[in-house]
Parts: structure tokens; C-alpha cells; sequence
């Protein structure tokens, strides 16, 4: 012993030169698994609003891209653009966006004809309920009726909340159609009416023909009906919203109804 310092015999084995280290972390055999957040599945009530939560559960910049794609006329919308899961959120923002839209478009061009014939403006709010009942009973209205007809036949496997949402984006062609129908010409109207009526209805019958069974009697008749009723909501937009006769007020309300809707067809 010198210095305080001890000399410390080490004895040699077999395992001298060859250092190992032992671990004292538990065992990547025996560790327990981290536990992960597992998504709980809300049951459906008509009264539970935790149910719903999941069909608004978007931001605005999700449904932007949404309704830019629904402009563009191709099938497999639910299962691109929304990843195979449809939100409400941007269907009614999008039947009420052009609800405003229609009614304020529709009084501009009555009030320039009133200013350019030199009579007095009055606004029309009866416009504004025909706007809300036409498009929310097409836009909502309908696709339910589709769903519940479409279950009680067993023709599709689908949700109320996928018809919802097809019926709603296909209604966006006819946002930019809205804001065109204010140049002053009757072909260019009936052109951009038409141009969003073959988009929007392109779009809504490829998304829905692929959830019908094509094997059914009924499935070919309800996609022609879901045509046809496309159209007439189409005309009647381009009458009651598209001219410059507005809620039939063509040359005074002495005309009659059929000469009206001639009239209004032709403005």
C-alpha cells in the first residue's frame, strides 16, 4: 500500500479480455406492449349529437378541395375524395352557399331591368323561401327518399349520409353557373345552365350507379328517374332564377300561367 492507493488482485478466467455488458432495460421478448388509442365507435341514435359529430368533424379547407373536385364530372368521389368518408359539413354549405347565391343573383337582374325600364326596385323575398324550398327539398329531401327506396327495394348498400353527400357536392356546378347567368343573353344563360346541369348530373349518376345492384329490375329505372328529375330541377332553376322574368313576373301578373313560363323560357 503506498499513497492510499490498494492494489486489487483481479483473478484471470476464462473470460477475461472478452468484457460484456448486461442490459438492465427489460426484454424486447417480454416488454409490454405500449397500449395504442383505439377510436371509439359511437352508436347510432337519432338523439345522440356525438353520433353526427363524425359527419362534421371537417375543416374548410378539406371541403374547398371537396367541391373543386365534385366540378370535375368523374365517378369515385367518396372513395378519392373523401377517403371513403363522406362529411355533411360541406353538402349543406354548399346547397346553402347557392340558396344566397340564386337569391341574390336573381335580384340584381330584376333590379338592373327595373333600373333600365325606369321603375321602382322592391325586393323579392318570396324569392328567397322559393330559393330555400327547391334546393333544400332537392338537395336533402330527395337523396333521403332515395336512400329509404333504394333500402326498401334492395337495390343499394349504401348510408343516408353517402346520398346526402353525393346529392350535395353535384350541386356545386351550379355555383360558378349562378354568377355566369348574370350576362344579359338568353342562348348564353341557357348554355351555362345546361353545361352545369350535364356536369352535375354526369357526376351524380356515376357515383351512384356503382352502390346499385345491376342485377335488379329496379336499378336502371331509378337511375333514369334520378336523370330526369336532375333536369327538371335544372329548368325550373333556369326559370324561376336564370331570366330576366323572376318568380313569373313577366309583363304583369294578368298573363297567363302558360304564356308566362313560355316568356319566361325565352328571357
Amino acid at each position: 500500500m503506498s499513497g492510499g492507493y490498494t492494489i486489487v488482485d483481479v483473478d484471470e478466467d476464462e473470460s477475461s479480455g472478452n468484457l460484456q455488458f448486461k442490459s438492465f432495460l427489460p426484454d424486447s421478448t417480454t416488454r409490454t406492449p405500449v397500449a395504442h388509442t383505439e377510436v371509439r365507435e359511437v352508436p347510432f341514435s337519432p338523439f345522440n349529437l356525438a353520433y353526427y359529430q363524425t359527419y362534421f368533424d371537417v375543416d374548410t379547407g378539406t371541403v374547398l378541395k371537396r367541391v373543386a373536385r365534385a366540378l370535375v364530372p368523374q365517378g369515385g368521389f367518396i372513395e378519392d375524395a373523401c377517403d371513403g368518408q363522406v362529411d355533411l359539413y360541406g353538402p349543406f354549405w354548399t346547397l346553402t352557399t347557392l340558396i344566397l347565391i340564386l337569391y341574390t343573383t336573381s335580384t340584381l337582374t330584376s333590379s338592373l331591368q327595373a333600373y333600365r325600364a325606369g321603375e321602382s326596385v322592391v325586393a323579392n323575398i318570396p324569392l328567397l323561401s322559393t330559393a330555400t324550398t327547391l334546393i333544400y327539398v332537392y338537395g336533402l329531401g330527395v337523396p333521403a327518399a332515395l336512400w329509404a327506396g333504394t333500402r326498401w327495394l334492395g337495390v343499394a348498400e349504401w348510408s343516408p349520409a353517402q346520398a346526402l353527400g353525393i346529392y350535395g357536392y353535384a350541386m356545386a356546378a351550379f355555383l360558378p353557373v349562378s354568377l355566369l347567368c348574370l350576362i344579359p343573353y338568353t342562348i348564353a344563360r341557357w348554355v351555362f345552365v345546361g353545361l352545369g346541369a350535364v356536369a352535375s348530373g354526369f357526376f351524380l349518376i356515376t357515383n351512384i350507379l356503382p352502390v346499385f345492384s345491376q342485377e335488379h329490375k329496379w336499378a336502371r329505372l331509378l337511375v333514369v328517374a334520378v336523370g330526369v328529375l336532375h333536369a327538371g330541377v335544372a329548368i325550373a332553376m333556369k326559370i324561376l332564377f336564370y331570366s330576366y322574368a323572376v318568380a313569373g313576373q313577366v309583363n304583369g301578373d294578368d298573363v297567363a300561367p302558360a304564356k308566362r313560363m313560355l316568356q319566361a323560357l325565352l328571357q
